[in-house]
């Protein structure tokens, strides 16, 4: 049995730990999967994580296999909870100004109020279970109703998106992405063996 949530914002020390865990374990077990690297990460403070994850401009949701059932003492997301699975989607006051460079190059940055899907991943024990899907959907569920202070006007004239870069060779997260409503954007540049994603919310 899996149980889904988001991380608190701000966030505790011991979520904080426990992410950092999950995060870790991802890079040494799928290092290709990501852009950074475990002896990058690995030499981050607790004061650098505390800030990316404090962020109320993104949200990381978890997936958590239940393992036991937790005690009137014990409190917080981890607790009876082994954490398995996660993604972060980034609004766009998150951005960095390059982040999305390719997507103002193609002409699309003025039509597009952009949110990016990162940092997807689930343990491979796991995998094969809908776990993936249901990170997603949620990462949609909250850029669909997150309100960005960049465009704090509703049903303004740009279009709300999730974009996404992804292995071509990680063929099962192509299909899933593609299930979700995801397309290929074709028009965008990108470094070979790479393609980026988008999907209407």
């Amino acid at each position: 049995m899996y149980r889904y949530f988001s991380l608190p914002v701000p966030v505790t020390p011991p979520t904080i730990a426990a992410y950092k865990s999950l995060r870790f374990t991802s890079l040494r077990i799928d290092p290709a999967c990501f852009s950074s690297s475990y002896a990058r990460e690995a030499a981050y403070t607790d004061e650098f994580w505390y800030q990316w994850l404090s962020s109320p401009f993104k949200r990381t949701f978890v997936a958590a296999e239940i393992t036991k059932v937790p005690s009137e003492s014990e409190s917080g997301p981890s607790d009876g909870h082994s954490w398995i699975g996660m993604v972060t989607i980034l609004a766009p006051s998150e951005h960095l100004p390059a982040t999305l460079e390719p997507l103002e190059k193609a002409g699309l940055g003025g039509k597009w109020e952009s949110y990016f899907l990162v940092a997807m991943w689930v343990h491979p024990e796991h995998r094969g279970k809908g776990i993936a899907k249901e990170l997603v959907k949620r990462g949609l569920e909250w850029a669909r109703t997150f309100t960005d202070p960049k465009f704090p006007c509703v049903g303004g004239e740009r279009e709300k998106v999730v974009v996404l870069v992804v292995h071509d060779y990680n063929k099962s997260a192509c299909t899933l992405y593609t299930k979700m409503g995801f397309r290929d954007l074709t028009e965008v540049s990108c470094e070979e063996g790479y393609r980026w994603m988008v999907v209407k919310v």
